[in-house]
C-alpha cells in the first residue's frame, strides 16, 4: 500500500468503511513524515524493527543531540582541547577514572589495542604496525573471535586464542600486550569475566572489554569498568543514540592518555583516520547526558507495549504464534517479539515475508531466521508499531487464505 495513496481522502474513506481502525490511519500519517531528505536522492527510508545495526544506520538521535551538533558547527575550537574537556565531563558524569570519544565501537577496539602496545612512547606510536621488539600478542577467548577484532589486528598484533582459564594463564607471557574480552560473548565461552580480569591483574596486563552494544542498562557504562576492566569500549550510535560515527573508550587514565596520543589529530599515528569532528563530540555528549537521565523503566514499558500491539494484530491467524520476550545473557535486554507459523500450511517462508515487508511501502526491516521472525522494539517511533502490525497481519492473512 502506497502511503500517499493511503493518505488521500478517498483511500482513507475506503479503508475506514472497510473497518480499518483510526489508529492505522494515524500510523500511516506518521510514516509519511520521515525521510524526505533521503527520498530526494532515491534512497528509501524504512521503519526499523530490526535493531541498532550499523548497516541500518544505528539509531535516531534525540533533539538535544541534533541541536548540540548544529550549535557546535558554528564555531572553531582546538580539537585536542575539546576532546580533553568532553572526556573530563563524561568521566565525571559516569563516575569513571577517564574517558574519551572515539570514532565508534571498532575505533575503541583499535585505540585500546594501540594504547596497550605503545603506552605513551612516541617512537612506538609512530612505528605501529611494525611491532618488532614490542609486545605484539593479544589474548582472546576462542569463542569471542568475531569480525570486529580486525580492528585490533590492524595495530599489527597477533591474536592468541585460549579456551580455558588454564590456557589463559599459560598463554600470558612477556609478549602479551592486552587481554581482549567481548562482553556479549561471555555465555559462549568457558572463561568468565571475573577470571579474565583476575588473570590480567595478576600478570599486570591491561584487560579490555568490547561492550559496544551493551546498552541498556545505562548502568553498564560505569559498572563494567568498576568490575576491574582497564578499558571498556561502547558504541555511541546505538543505545546511547548519539551520532553513528562516535563511540566511547572508558577506563584507566594512563591508558586513555595513550589512546589519545594514538588518535586523530596526531598525524603519524594509527588512529589518524579515526577522526571525530567537533559536531559529533558535542552531539554524543548531549545524547549521553540525556541517556543517563532517562526513566529506563518507562522506556521498557513503552517498548513492550509496541511489541504487544503487533502481537495483538496477529491474533487469530491460522498457525501463527507470538511471544513478547526479553533475551537473557548474551543479547540485548530489551523487549522483542517472536513470530512463528507453519511455513508449509501457510505457504510463506520467513525470509520471503521479511523481503515483502522490506520491498513494500513503507519499507520495514525485521530479523528473519529459520526459527521465525524477530522484531526489535527500541528503534520504533511511537505509532510505527501500528504500521508493522497492519502490514504483517495483511501478509499472513493473505497467505492463510491461499493455503
Amino acid at each position: 500500500m502506497n502511503r500517499r495513496t493511503f493518505l488521500s481522502s478517498g483511500a482513507v474513506a475506503s479503508v475506514t468503511a472497510a473497518g480499518l481502525r483510526p489508529r492505522y490511519i494515524r500510523a500511516a500519517q506518521l510514516a509519511s513524515q520521515h525521510g524526505e531528505i533521503y527520498k530526494k536522492l532515491g534512497v528509501r527510508p524504512f521503519i526499523n524493527a530490526a535493531g541498532t545495526y550499523t548497516i541500518l544506520t544505528g539509531s535516531i538521535m534525540p533533539e538535544a543531540a541534533r541541536r548540540a551538533m548544529v550549535e557546535a558547527s558554528r564555531s572553531f575550537v582546538r580539537l585536542e582541547d575539546l576532546q580533553k574537556a568532553v572526556g573530563e565531563r563524561i568521566a565525571k558524569l559516569l563516575g569513571v577514572e577517564s574517558a574519551m570519544i572515539t570514532s565508534g565501537g571498532a575505533g575503541s577496539i583499535l585505540l585500546a589495542t594501540a594504547a596497550c602496545v605503545t603506552g605513551t612512547d612516541p617512537e612506538k606510536i609512530r612505528r605501529i604496525p611494525n611491532l618488532d621488539g614490542m609486545k605484539d600478542e593479544v589474548i582472546v577467548p576462542r569463542e569471542h573471535r568475531n569480525g570486529f577484532d580486525h580492528a585490533a589486528r590492524t595495530v599489527g598484533v597477533k591474536l592468541v586464542e585460549v579456551e580455558t582459564s588454564d590456557d589463559l594463564h599459560r598463554a600470558i607471557g612477556p609478549k602479551t600486550a592486552m587481554l581482549y574480552f567481548t562482553n556479549i560473548f561471555e555465555p559462549k565461552g568457558k572463561i568468565k569475566r571475573a577470571e579474565f580480569v583476575a588473570a590480567g591483574k595478576q600478570a599486570g596486563i591491561p584487560v579490555f572489554n568490547d561492550a559496544a552494544a551493551e546498552l541498556p542498562p545505562a548502568s553498564n557504562l560505569s559498572s563494567i569498568v568498576r568490575e576491574g576492566f582497564d578499558l571498556v569500549g561502547f558504541s555511541g550510535g546505538k543505545g546511547i543514540r548519539g551520532p553513528q560515527s562516535s563511540g566511547l573508550l572508558l577506563g584507566r587514565k594512563d591508558l586513555i592518555q595513550a589512546a589519545l596520543l594514538n588518535n586523530n589529530p596526531n598525524e603519524d599515528a594509527i588512529g589518524r583516520p579515526c577522526k571525530v569532528g567537533k559536531e559529533e563530540m558535542m552531539g554524543l555528549l548531549a545524547a549521553l547526558e540525556e541517556y543517563v537521565r532517562r526513566d529506563q523503566e518507562a522506556d521498557m514499558r513503552l517498548w513492550r507495549g509496541f511489541m504487544e500491539s503487533v502481537a495483538k494484530d496477529l491474533r487469530g491467524i491460522s498457525t501463527v504464534t507470538t511471544e513478547v520476550y526479553v533475551p537473557g545473557p548474551g543479547a540485548h535486554p530489551i523487549p522483542y517479539l517472536r513470530v512463528q507459523w507453519d511455513e508449509n500450511r501457510l505457504n510463506l517462508k520467513y525470509g520471503d515475508c521479511a523481503k515483502q515487508l522490506r520491498d513494500g511501502d513503507p519499507s520495514i526491516e525485521i530479523n528473519a531466521g529459520e526459527q521465525g521472525l524477530n522484531l526489535a522494539s527500541y528503534n520504533l517511533y511511537a505509532g510505527e508499531e501500528r504500521i508493522v502490525g497492519f502490514r504483517l497481519r495483511g501478509l499472513l492473512r493473505q497467505a492463510a487464505k491461499g493455503a
